[in-house]
């Protein structure tokens, strides 16, 4: 009699669940999964040598290639950013209310930043249909206006932040461990710090990578039930 009422019990259990709990489970792990590698990605394919806009104008010259597609890998990179904050805020969101909020709002802001990636476009399009001295001029005759600077920073100072405030709230609430916050702080950091850099940009974005991944992969391996709590 007792083994009929378990067997009867959990099909119950199962019903408590809100629709499409598994997909918005599984969805959100892997956007973790994939946002950090494919911004990654897109950095390992450019080696970018920018400490000077006319370094980076040539680098647009020598590997045009490149640049071209790695846009396109990171256009999807940036995309995932916001889901990937969102399953976040979802795991924060009972213990850690307040923090969780400001993280949502924060990358609510960034959501955009994928848009910022044409902009690639025309700088390589400067860099290969003009001399190097007009395209300079152009360049940094663009990079003059105010209301640009406007833009990119209330997108990509917001994501930045709300990604890691996230990250931070998630495991506050102590739905991840600390690892993933460590990693993904310090990666943004060191990527904001050395942006000009060849390759340190790859690397702390690697880093980033592996602590998005990390908090994706204990969502994927999380409970329909424990996720549906949540």
């Amino acid at each position: 009699m007792t083994a009929t009422t378990e067997v009867q019990a959990a099909p119950e259990a199962r019903t408590d669940l809100k629709p499409h709990a598994r997909v918005r489970r599984i969805g959100g792990g892997l956007s973790l999964v994939a946002s950090g590698t494919l911004i990654c990605a897109s950095l390992l394919m450019i080696p970018y040598t920018n400490q000077t806009p006319a370094e980076y104008l040539q680098t647009g010259v020598d590997h045009r290639t490149n640049i071209l597609w790695a846009a396109v890998v990171l256009h999807f990179g940036y995309l995932l950013l916001l889901p990937a904050a969102l399953t976040l805020v979802r795991l924060a969101r009972r213990n850690t209310p307040k923090t969780a909020l400001v993280a949502m709002l924060l990358a609510g802001m960034g959501s955009g930043l994928s848009g910022i990636i044409v902009v690639d476009f025309y700088d390589v399009a400067l860099a290969n249909g003009l001399p190097a001295d007009e395209a300079l001029r152009i360049f940094d005759l663009a990079g003059s206006y105010g209301p640009g600077g406007i833009i990119v920073a209330t997108t990509v100072i917001p994501m930045a932040i709300g990604i890691n405030l996230a990250v931070y709230a998630a495991w506050r609430a102590r739905a991840i461990p600390v690892y993933p916050f460590v990693l993904s702080l310090v990666g943004w950091v060191v990527f904001t710090m050395f942006s000009g850099d060849a390759w340190l940009p790859s690397i702390s974005t690697g880093l980033v990578a592996i602590g998005l991944a990390w908090a994706g992969v204990v969502v994927l391996k999380m409970r329909d039930e424990v996720w549906n709590r949540v």
